[in-house]
């Protein structure tokens, strides 16, 4: 044997970080400036003779299944590696259910003897990627959009605003639209509104759709073509179908109200670092002229009630992903999991002896050794 194929076997092999979002999935090896492979978060299901989505479950022994075919398909056709020689890094939201990473940890451990695991919240590795020591993280996810105060590697959990505005609140509103638009129930496949969205909508300028008055008639309307005929996306449809992420109700469910209310949660010495450090990633992030329009509405609403007296901010700035916004968090993830090389890694022996995950939520392990109520 030489030398080199003997300090090869020696080395530690590149951890693979697993990214498993609702509708899509990002899977890769970290180092890399990039996923191997973003698909959806489906995989087809030999019992039902159709496509079934990892998200979709009823008990937790159907999530279980669900999670050993989709890493199947990620270990054994997209990437070719064997799970047991290296190391996984997961990349996931500070609000994922336990019953969801218990389950996770469960197959990576007992079903594929993966030799560790590391697990990243996504809002510190989307930090990690600016090498800013405060950061406003705003995800807009499938189906919720978080906001996540992450200051000196240290998300702020008390001021951690989520509210339902993710993609699927677009793609309902546009397909509400086309339906009006059409005078007929299309009843069209989420993949193919997903694909208007993408080709044909844009968000415009908080002026614009005040002087326009909803109706948007000077926006030119296209037509989406498919095999059973072309259907026409109305210039309605194409600038009002984010309306919903801005819209303020009763209860000031907006997504600018959610950005507010996390810097007035977060101490008041930070404030001011956190409106100038802002980071909009996730899917609906990419969408043309949001991160305009949220600033513009930031600016506007930071001098009303209920803000004026409380939130004494100036400026919004934004930063520009160093990467594409929807694998903002992945890439944090593999930049975190080479940096760490493993050290902070659960390791397999460790979980068979007490099948039991850290977790921020839970008293048994943030609660300090020498406190009355520790438990060890």
């Amino acid at each position: 044997m030489t030398l080199y194929e003997g300090i090869a076997l020696i080395q530690e092999k590149q951890a693979v970080v697993l990214d498993l979002g609702t509708d899509y999935t990002k899977f890769g090896f970290t180092g890399e400036a990039a996923p191997r492979c973003i698909i959806p978060s489906q995989f087809w299901c030999t019992k039902d003779r159709r496509y079934k989505r990892v998200h979709h479950y009823n008990s937790t022994e159907e999530l279980y299944e669900n999670l050993v075919q989709m890493l199947h398909l990620l270990y054994f056709r997209h990437v070719l590696v064997n799970p047991k020689e290296r190391k996984v890094v997961v990349v996931e939201s500070l609000l994922t259910t336990t019953q969801f990473r218990e389950t996770l940890a469960k197959v990576l451990f007992m079903h594929y003897e993966v030799s560790g695991v590391t697990w990243w919240d996504s809002a510190r590795a989307c930090a990690a990627t600016l090498g800013t020591p405060i950061v406003l993280v705003v995800n807009i996810g499938a189906k919720e959009a978080e906001v996540v105060a992450v200051v000196h590697g240290v998300p702020v959990v008390h001021a951690i605003q989520s509210e339902p505005l993710g993609a699927q609140t677009l793609h309902d509103n546009l397909a509400r639209m086309l339906d009006e638009d059409n005078n007929a129930q299309l009843n069209l496949e989420p993949s193919v509104i997903e694909d208007i969205k993408v080709r044909t909508c844009f968000v415009p300028g908080r002026q614009l759709v005040a002087q326009l008055g909803g109706q948007c008639s000077s926006v030119r309307s296209v037509q989406y073509p498919r095999a059973s005929g072309a259907l026409t996306v109305s210039g309605r449809a194409r600038a009002l179908a984010a309306e919903p992420l801005f819209d303020r109700d009763r209860e000031q469910a907006s997504l600018p109200d959610a950005v507010l209310r996390c810097i007035r949660s977060c101490p008041i010495d930070t404030r001011r670092a956190l409106a100038e450090n802002v980071l909009v990633t996730g899917g609906g992030a990419a969408l043309p002229g949001l991160k305009a329009r949220l600033a513009c509405e930031l600016r506007h609403l930071v001098s009303q009630d209920p803000y004026k007296d409380s939130l004494h901010v100036a400026k919004f700035k934004f930063h520009s992903s160093p990467c594409e916004d929807n694998v903002c968090a992945w890439v944090g993830g593999a930049l975190c999991g080479a940096a760490d090389w493993g050290v902070r890694a659960a390791p397999r022996d460790q979980y068979l002896r007490e099948p039991r995950l850290r977790d921020w939520a839970c008293l048994l392990h943030n609660t300090p050794p020498d406190h009355h109520h520790h438990c060890p």
